[in-house]
């Protein structure tokens, strides 16, 4: 079960393009944008009031009024009788919090997940508050005489971080172009002003901070359970601090876009709709996760080319498998149908000129005869279309996503001289084939032409074959696109070509009279009618879309950006359902 399995083109799916990433790719992109965050600080201070309920109290307020005693100065052995103290507990000084969003300073592998996700659609997400400054003080007051000081610090360098946990709901909305966001969004809002002004839209998946539970509360020595110092930090301190979080924003994971009016020739997604795949073992979630297990649960964006958005189900592979998770970040699916449509727009533009209709015309003036046979571009050219239902593959490995079958009109004619002593006939017809096919990472283009003539006659009561019916054009070109990624995770696209001619030899023999009488020049003249038209097009015909490949497929990383990082590729290939799929990497991974 893995993404080797992808098959959008399964009725249960029918996504056009799916993104999904790793829990831990999403927890090191968060960790990455926590550590060179520049957060306010956030002070939190309470007191008793007259009626012995607890109420904030503004940190330079509580100061001065404490005759210049600043809580967060005063050591944690202080005396009790320390005037500072004093003044502080004549206010009814509880308690207060100084803190500051970010990592705390000790090594990455010692941090919890900032995230965790619960599995489909709607499920809360399990939010861990880290902070890079976490100092708490307070006063305990021990009967009417005695108090016991605190004030304790976030361990640094190492030791267990101080974090709360709550369950929050992951939401979206709507963000104006012009707002705040990273450095990738920004490119892509730049390319698609450039490549569309005022047609997309851009959203946001955020963690809603409002619809936080709060599940654990930091273990802090020093602090035992139930104290009113506890009882601050747990039931007044995270709701607090939420409410100054959102003053710059709530978290946000990831932006999408959409476009208001898509194109299907260039994968132009309308709507995006996301769900979190959690791990599968034997085609069913884990019930009791380990963390390296939760580790390889995805955050999935499905797409789709139209504007309504699709409905998430749950899929019946990994998108990541438990032992990839250090090796890349996330993978990128695109349905086969859609990019076997892309592909059909994209050669179709060369086939016109390789459809052929011919003429055969014959004719006689008295015992003479005018023979003429000749081609023309088709009045009726047909293209590559999709195969609805894809079979086995060839025995060289290609699965044909894509056939063409172009026959003209069979053309033949036959004549009769003045005397009825001789008549002639002859034949002339054209066919055109192809299919576009996929294995690994290659795209392999073939197209055949074949022009088939005859030409026979009869003298009296003896018949003569003077060209037997045979394909005397027969020129088959494949061109192979291999698709790969260089040092930088770029996508490259390499082609190669080749034609080859299985034509059967010219074969005119004249017979009696009238094979005497210099026709083969006129049949030849027909041959080389099919040689001139074609000679143009079959040798270099498809050899051309590198670029167009490669901007294309390299256009679709850009669409979602899971984490508020740009991807980079790491390979990409077809699935066993044909579905184009890549993995990917951020461009600065933690």
């Amino acid at each position: 079960m893995s993404v080797s399995e992808s098959n959008l083109s399964d009725p249960r799916y029918g996504f056009d393009l799916v993104v999904a990433v790793t829990q831990a790719s999403v927890n090191a992109t968060l960790k990455q944008l926590l550590a060179g965050l520049a957060a306010p600080e956030v002070v939190l201070c309470y007191v008793y009031d007259a009626n012995g309920d607890l109420v904030p109290i503004d940190y330079q307020t509580l100061v001065t009024e404490a005759k210049g005693a600043d809580p967060f100065t005063i050591p944690p052995d202080a005396d009790p009788k320390d005037p500072r103290l004093v003044n502080l507990a004549a206010l009814g000084f509880v308690g207060g919090v100084k803190a500051r969003l970010g990592l705390p300073d000790m090594p990455l592998a010692d941090l919890p997940p900032i995230v965790t996700f619960g599995a489909g659609a709607g499920a809360p997400v399990r939010f861990n508050l880290l902070c890079a400054e976490f100092q708490i003080v307070g006063i305990e007051y021990i009967g009417p005489t005695h108090m016991k000081w605190t004030n304790t610090s976030q361990p640094s360098g190492s030791g267990p971080p101080w974090y709360f946990s709550a369950n929050v709901s992951l939401d979206i909305t709507t963000i104006d172009p012009s707002s705040r966001v990273p450095p990738a969004v920004q490119q892509r809002i730049i390319d698609l002003q450039h490549a569309a002004p005022n047609a997309f839209t851009i959203q946001k998946l955020f963690l809603d901070l409002d619809t936080a539970i709060l599940e654990t509360v930091p273990q802090i020595e020093g602090l035992s359970s139930g104290s009113v110092l506890w009882n601050m930090i747990s039931a007044v301190f995270l709701g607090a601090y939420f409410t100054q979080l959102k003053q710059s924003g709530d978290p946000v994971l990831s932006y999408s876009f959409t476009v208001t009016a898509p194109r299907s020739a260039t994968l132009q997604l309308g709507a995006v709709s996301r769900e979190v795949s959690p791990l599968l073992q034997n085609g069913h979630p884990i019930s009791n996760p380990t963390p390296a297990q939760s580790n390889a649960a995805a955050l999935v964006y499905v797409g789709s080319q139209s504007t309504t958005a699709p409905t998430p189900v749950p899929f019946a592979w990994n998108w990541v498998e438990l032992n990839e998770v250090d090796a890349f970040s996330g993978v990128q699916a695109v349905r086969r149908d859609v990019f076997a449509a892309y592909l059909a727009q994209l050669v179709n533009a060369e086939v016109g000129a390789l459809c052929l209709d011919t003429n055969v015309h014959l004719s006689h003036s008295g015992e003479s005869f005018t023979i003429k046979y000749s081609t023309a571009p088709a009045s009726a050219p047909r293209g590559f279309a999709p195969i609805s239902l894809v079979g086995l593959p060839s025995p060289d490995g290609f699965n044909d996503l894509l056939s063409l079958d172009f026959a003209c009109p069979p053309s033949h004619d036959s004549s009769t001289s003045a005397s009825h002593a001789v008549r002639i006939w002859g034949n002339y017809d054209y066919a055109l084939t192809g299919r576009v096919g996929v294995r690994g990472n290659q795209i392999r283009i073939w197209v055949e032409a074949v022009a088939s003539m005859s030409f026979k006659h009869t003298e009296g009561l003896a018949s003569f074959i003077d060209l037997p019916y045979a394909p005397y054009y027969d020129k088959k070109l494949t061109v192979l696109y291999t698709l790969g990624v260089d040092q930088n995770g770029v996508l490259q696209v390499t082609q190669t070509n080749g034609t080859v001619s299985h034509a059967k030899a010219w074969d005119f023999h004249p017979r009696g009279l009238v094979g005497l009488l210099g026709l083969e020049g006129h049949l030849k003249a027909g041959l080389t009618s099919v040689e001139d038209s074609l000679a143009a097009y079959i040798d270099r015909a498809f050899t051309r879309y590198v670029d167009d490949l490669t901007a294309t497929i390299n256009g679709y990383r850009a669409w979602v950006f899971p984490g508020n990082e740009a991807f980079t590729f790491k390979d990409l290939y077809f699935s066993d359902g044909h579905d184009l799929t890549a993995r990917l990497t951020y461009v600065n991974p933690n």
